[in-house]
């Protein structure tokens, strides 16, 4: 298949790397300004408690206009930026040249959809959430190896929802290049409710200063816990889920006090800096996703006191 990602970061890397090895046509639709540097090729590091794995990436196509996307056929799309950056300008005229393609959309607002649904026919749309981590290497105060850093959680897999004719192709893809992936009903209801839980925490631990270690006993901590639930409850309603009890334990200062520790003891890189570094530079969606939650549980008439105190601890991202 020849796929197009759009972004060439910590996202789009690991899934050109694993799309690739699949035998897949790569391009990258990327901003002028980075040609020459992605030109050079892709080092990526596969961390593991054992070390890391290094590979090269390299081979692959660079686009850089929604003229060049439309003169050529694509069989994907796969939306590798940040959920701000997705509805700028540049993007949609992105996705108008893409024809007939199917479009991935890998953002962690559930409303996205309904965003490209504006520019893409919906039948072409398949809904996906990402399963690992990545990260630009070295972190600060780190001495690792130079390139893209990323983790593969073994427990989980690149989810995929969308029509069978649109969304078996990608999990094949996925798999057949040696990447966890499977194929779920309803990404919102599979996803929705435990990433709204995530990405609050994102915003409490901003709001702490990125201090993980001293997290959970933090006032930041005790004010988000109300946030994390109002999230939640707000994303419960949308999409008409419970959230389920082991959420709802997760929202409490107690079980931070034991995710903590175990995380730093057992993961393979700095948390705390990787965390830093990677959500500060998606500070923007961040706020987005925060103001969505806001906006879901006002429609709901839930409280969203706490959720609106997070927001205002939050700088404004620029």
């Amino acid at each position: 298949m020849k796929i197009l990602i759009i972004g060439a970061g910590a996202v789009g890397q690991v899934y050109a790397l694993y799309l690739s090895k699949a035998g897949h046509d790569i391009s990258f639709f990327v901003k002028e300004k980075y040609t020459n540097e992605l030109g050079a090729g892709l080092t990526l590091h596969r961390l593991t408690r054992r070390g890391h794995v290094t590979e090269r990436l390299e081979g692959f196509g660079i686009v850089t206009s929604p003229a060049e996307v439309a003169a050529r056929t694509w069989d994907q799309v796969w939306i590798a930026i940040s959920g701000d950056a997705l509805r700028g300008e540049l993007a949609g005229q992105v996705l108008a040249a893409a024809g007939g393609a199917t479009v991935i959309i890998l953002q962690p607002d559930i409303n996205n959809d309904q965003h490209v649904r504006k520019i893409v026919p919906p039948e072409q749309i398949v809904m996906g959430a990402i399963s690992f981590l990545s990260f630009q290497s070295p972190l600060p105060g780190n001495d690792d190896p130079e390139g893209m850093a990323y983790f593969l959680d073994p427990l989980r897999s690149t989810l995929m929802a969308g029509p069978d004719a649109r969304a078996e192709p990608a999990v094949a893809a996925l798999r057949q290049g040696g990447l966890r992936a499977k194929r779920v009903r309803d990404i919102g209801r599979a996803t929705a409710v435990g990433l709204a839980l995530l990405q609050t925490m994102v915003a409490v631990l901003e709001s702490n200063g990125w201090d993980y270690a001293g997290l959970a006993g933090s006032p930041a901590m005790k004010r988000g816990r109300v946030a994390v639930r109002e999230a939640m409850d707000a994303v419960a309603a949308e999409t008409g889920l419970p959230v389920p009890l082991p959420l709802k334990l997760a929202a409490t200062s107690m079980v931070w006090r034991l995710l903590i520790p175990l995380s730093r003891r057992t993961l393979p890189f700095d948390v705390e800096a990787a965390l830093r570094y990677h959500f500060s530079k998606v500070g923007a969606q961040t706020r987005m996703l925060i103001d969505s939650y806001v906006d879901l549980g006002n429609k709901h008439g839930l409280p969203t006191a706490g959720l609106a105190a997070l927001r205002r601890t939050l700088p404004e991202y620029s």
